[in-house]
């Protein structure tokens, strides 16, 4: 067996005979919190907002496009959040004056490979704000707007899973995954990050920081849309009919 096998095997091993219980007391403890109940609102409202979106023309959309870093892969197994970058976009226009960035302190300890491979410290995490409060701050953001992720089938899945672990309501926001997008825009076998900074000849920011790849991600985007009115995709319909989703 791997290495990496064997990891992700103890990790399960503990989650399911340790860190599950001690997460759900420590989210017992959070349901006392005023921000708890918000958040059940703002959900809610997030949900009651979409079928308006869907009927928007492009050039007439508020996107905002984010990114999160996380301790992992595997959201079902315990891990979490730790930051959420973001940046809005008006049509094919970048805001650069509206951004989001918070650190999320999370229930568990953060490892050493974490750490190293975003760049946060201790005491980012201390500063941080609870997973309850980041995501207020980012729904406030993010309102009324359309997500975008690079690939969404990540950053929204995980979003998803960890609200759901939080016993909160379902998340499911109006959203565009670039990655899907540029796939069937492109004629590129890979249509990572990487690869469509390179492309695009976008400036390349430090990775891995959750604003830093927003901002690029962005940048992608916004040549996506140019791409999308070349061909005459003018609605949010129409561009998820491309992209398949």
């Amino acid at each position: 067996m791997s290495d990496a096998r064997f990891n992700v095997g103890y990790r399960i091993i503990k989650y399911y005979f340790w860190h599950r219980y001690l997460f759900k007391k420590q989210v017992k403890k959070e349901k006392k919190n005023p921000s708890y109940q918000k958040l059940i609102r703002m959900l809610k409202e997030f949900e009651e907002e979409k079928p308006l979106l869907q009927q928007q023309n492009l050039t007439n959309c508020t996107f905002t496009i984010f990114d999160l870093e996380t301790t992992g892969f595997f959201p079902e197994i315990g891990d979490e959040i730790v930051s959420i970058g973001a940046i809005k976009m008006q049509g094919e226009k970048i805001l650069q004056n509206k951004t989001f960035y918070e650190v999320i302190n999370p229930l568990q300890t953060v490892s050493a490979e974490t750490k190293q491979f975003t760049g946060l410290k201790r005491k980012d995490f201390i500063q941080g704000k609870t997973l309850p409060v980041g995501l207020i701050e980012f729904l406030d953001f993010c309102k009324g707007t359309i997500l975008v992720a690079h690939p969404a089938s990540f950053d929204i899945n995980f979003l998803q899973k960890r609200i759901g672990k939080w016993d909160l309501p379902p998340f499911d926001p109006e959203f565009i995954d670039s990655y899907a997008l540029a796939k069937e825009l492109l004629d590129e076998k890979e249509c990572y990050l990487d690869d469509l900074v390179k492309k695009f000849q976008i400036i390349k920011r430090a990775r891995h920081h959750a604003l830093n790849d927003a901002i690029m991600t962005a940048e992608i985007f916004h040549e996506l849309l140019k791409i999308c009115e070349l061909k005459e995709i003018d609605t949010i319909r129409e561009l998820h009919e491309v992209a398949g989703i």
